[in-house]
């Protein structure tokens, strides 16, 4: 299943290289260098599907929740 998902996200297989070094942290989102084509593929590489939907769940919440607090400010600072 994973190889099918990497194949999916992989456009030309040949042109990725499989080292560790060459992807970023699962833990590096929110640094200025972050990659997320490395991201995706570290991701993908580690995880089941069931971890990948649990993922997919946790940030569609922390984004719907970004938003709310967002519109508040912007009402906030409008009243």
């Amino acid at each position: 299943m994973r190889h099918l998902l990497s194949s999916l996200y992989s456009p030309d297989p040949s042109s990725t290289n499989d080292s560790p070094s060459n992807h970023g942290s699962l833990d590096a989102i929110e640094t200025a260098s972050f990659n997320v084509d490395q991201y995706m593929n570290l991701l993908i590489r580690t995880s089941n599907l069931e971890a990948l939907r649990q993922r997919h769940v946790e940030m569609a919440a922390e984004i719907k929740k970004i938003d709310t607090d967002f519109q508040m400010l912007v009402y906030k600072n409008y009243k």
